[in-house]
């Protein structure tokens, strides 16, 4: 008999081929670099006022990054605020179409068909959804730091460097952890569709609870407000986050190996 490690990186090494076979790697870092070339295409146009002109009203929006992004600290919180925000589509979308390929594409019978545990199964997935994403992020933060270089931001010394990019580091940790459970949604609606629609409801219904004043201990609130600084968070932050994460891949491997896969 095979040994499960092995089986395991068997899978990992199939699930990361058929991504890289799509165009959803390529999608997915195109969208990952918008976030940054966006933000430094905003401070372009607020440091020349003739551009702004011509631009109208995104003008506008170009003073209020110039002002929140002022220098490389703020500037990288900044960046940590798109992970929770931006980042988080971009994970969902991930997790999504890992988990939700199989039932679009017809493949899921073939799959279960195979003499391979549904537990190596599963867990591949997540680690290829998890690296993809931890890939993205590292893209968003590589991207930002040479556009900050590039538009002359002060200063830029390397502990603050350093501290910001932990800040996001652990933004888009928390954000991957929160996301991770929309593969049960991915696998119950057989698709993209309902993981999309339950991604959306999360992020409004973490901003009503954040008004609320009990944010810190909605799971899909955490990430954004860690991006404004960790002292923001209780402890009980990141024991929500983590019990959602492991709830949600609980879910989605009962859902695997108890529902009636008829498709």
């Amino acid at each position: 008999m095979n040994n499960p490690a092995s089986i395991l990186v068997d899978m990992i090494w199939i699930e990361w081929r058929k991504a890289m076979r799509s165009r959803m790697p390529l999608g997915t870092a195109l969208g990952s670099l918008f976030m940054p070339l966006g933000i430094a295409f905003l401070i372009f146009v607020s440091r020349n006022p003739e551009i702004s002109k011509q631009l109208g009203l995104i003008s506008a929006k170009a003073d209020l990054v110039k002002y929140a992004a002022t220098d490389w600290p703020t500037y990288l919180a900044l960046f940590a605020m798109l992970i929770a925000a931006g980042g988080f589509f971009l994970f969902v979308l991930v997790v999504s179409w890992t988990f939700g390929r199989e039932f679009v594409d017809g493949t899921l019978k073939d799959m279960l068909a195979v003499p391979v545990p549904r537990t190596s199964i599963l867990l591949a997935k997540f680690i290829v959804a998890a690296g993809w994403s931890v890939a993205l992020a590292a893209g968003i933060l590589i991207a930002g730091l040479i556009t900050g270089v590039a538009i002359g931001l002060p200063g830029g010394s390397p502990g603050v460097l350093l501290q910001g990019a932990g800040l996001l580091a652990g933004c888009a940790g928390l954000t991957i952890a929160v996301v991770l459970p929309f593969a049960f949604f991915a696998s119950a609606g057989r698709g993209y569709l309902l993981p999309v629609g339950m991604a959306i409801l999360a992020l409004m219904s973490a901003n009503l609870v954040v008004l609320l004043g009990w944010g810190e201990l909605y799971p899909w609130a955490v990430p954004g407000l860690f991006s404004q600084g960790p002292g923001s968070l209780l402890p009980a932050s990141y024991g929500m986050v983590l019990i959602t994460c492991l709830a949600g891949m609980l879910a989605t491997y009962f859902w695997w190996k108890h529902a009636d896969q008829n498709r």
